[in-house]
């Protein structure tokens, strides 16, 4: 018999009565490991200043002064080392990706959306506003028609080892009001961007795939556009890009031809050196790699403060071989302002990589083509700049010599972090010198130096490859670079 007053016993068979129900119910709950792959809904907030659009999403009116908060359905993907937010709703992008590690957003949002360039005839609805993260822009360059519109989003795979989420949108608006130079029409053109995230991966694999759905030709553009400010609030960055070379719009900013070393000032051709470090844009300013200038399939910027950065890494020889670079300039973008409805340049660096060279340079599907690729987007913590770099790895080499010997120097940021790998540095040449040989596991927050230092006189004189390569602990090659030596 249970006696009013005795509370604790009451407590303790509820307590035991509870244990029971989960018991008989916890057969059927699911819990997912630590470093599964997940994904939910979420939402998030855009604050912006306030504007009315026509239904054709051109400017209706705009107010300067008054800011409204716009809530948007997201999907969220996790794994151990990354948070991806998408936003398929507006313009099917990727909004964020956190790096848990360090805690530090790869990619920029606004904090206050301005609508600019109201009537200018710069952009496809004649205005724009920024937000950021990644986003595919098709079928017309600056932007494209559909950065602001809905993308038809499907979960595609949903496993504790991998999530794709594919966003949908097919070419069919022409614009009446658009800017005579925006020509391509509506192509029918079905583009799909596909987001995976992996278990144990630290990458986010981004596959683009453009179908021409006529028995026709079409020309169009197809550039994606990426807002990169990683490692939390960066002061400065470093666009780092395997080119020589670049191109520079000079003929509308003409600060841009004061910064680098002319190649062919006629043709507006420069040295690419200073124009890679945020700090030396003295304004807002447009360049492109000389076409044909990509070197290696990957580029990115790099935080110069703490040497935390983000690579893309896709196909530039066959797939997007165009780049295209764009600031706000480095003192405008600091000065900022974003509650002033006036002041619209943020503090982040646009890299583009794209199906043509340039801006208004249409490409060509053929009747019933399909054009596909992959971009990977990685992070990369302590590295300071990058020699080359893959989905699995980015590695910076460097060699000094002092006191008679060669020092070479091998640091890596590696996309499997708390993986064992088999790391060799060599010399390869008319003689082959095996330097290190080394095991090591790979860290979420640094990289990983490995080092050698070998005498001059038992190096023989004569041009040499400082060869770095990264195999699992099976043996398969995960990455390989190189640099030259010289004795």
């Amino acid at each position: 018999m249970i006696r009013p007053g005795n509370k604790l016993l009451k407590r303790m068979i509820a307590i035991c009565i509870s244990l029971m129900v989960f018991m008989s119910t916890a057969s059927s709950v699911v819990f997912a490991a630590p470093d599964d792959v997940t994904i939910y809904n979420s939402t998030v907030d855009f604050k912006h200043f306030a504007f009315q659009l026509n239904p054709d999403n051109s400017m209706q009116s705009y107010n300067q002064s008054t800011q409204v908060t716009q809530v948007f359905n997201t999907k969220v993907i996790e794994n151990q080392y990354l948070k991806v937010t998408l936003l398929p709703d507006y313009g099917g992008r990727i909004l964020s990706i956190i790096y848990k590690p360090t805690g530090h957003d790869l990619l920029y949002q606004n904090p206050v959306g301005t609508p600019y360039g109201m009537g200018a005839g710069n952009f496809y609805y004649n205005w724009l506003m920024v937000y950021g993260g990644i986003f595919p822009t098709f079928n017309e360059p600056e932007h494209g028609k559909y950065w602001l519109t809905p993308w038809t989003a499907t979960v595609t795979v949903n496993t504790p080892d991998k999530v794709s989420v594919e966003m949908k949108r097919t070419d069919d608006v022409n614009f009446a009001g658009r800017p005579s130079k925006f020509n391509n029409g509506k192509s029918d053109i079905q583009a799909t961007a596909t987001v995976t995230v992996y278990k144990n991966k630290s990458y986010v694999d981004l596959n683009m795939k453009l179908v021409n759905t006529k028995t026709s030709a079409v020309t169009y553009e197809y550039w994606t556009c990426t807002t990169l400010a990683p490692g939390g609030n960066p002061q400065n960055m470093k666009m780092v890009v395997p080119m020589d070379e670049i191109k520079v719009k000079s003929d509308w900013y003409p600060w841009m031809a004061t910064v680098d070393q002319a190649v062919d000032a006629p043709n507006r051709i420069y040295k690419y050196k200073n124009l890679a470090l945020f700090s030396n844009w003295q304004n807002a300013g447009i360049a492109y790699a000389k076409p044909g200038g990509l070197k290696e399939n990957w580029w990115g910027a790099i935080n110069t403060g703490n040497n935390e950065g983000v690579l893309r890494i896709a196909d530039n020889q066959t797939a997007t071989t165009g780049l295209k670079l764009w600031t706000w300039g480095y003192s405008q973008s600091y000065a900022a302002n974003p509650n002033n409805f006036s002041s619209v340049a943020r503090p982040y660096v646009e890299m583009w990589g794209g199906t043509s060279e340039e801006f208004f340079v249409d490409a060509t599907l053929q009747p019933n083509q399909t054009k596909q690729w992959s971009e990977y987007y990685i992070p990369t913590v302590g590295l300071s700049d990058v020699t080359s770099s893959n989905q699995n790895a980015a590695a910076l080499l460097t060699v000094s010599t002092a006191g008679g010997n060669a020092t070479f120097n091998a640091n890596a940021s590696t996309t499997s972090p708390g993986q064992t790998y088999s790391a060799t540095l060599s010399l390869t040449g008319a003689n082959n010198y095996s330097l290190l040989q080394q095991n090591f596991v790979a860290s979420a927050t640094s990289s990983t130096l490995l080092s050698a230092s070998k005498s001059l006189s038992s190096i023989a004189s004569g041009t040499y490859s400082f060869e770095y390569v990264l195999k699992d602990t099976s043996g398969n090659e995960l990455f390989k670079t190189k640099i030259p030596f010289v004795k």
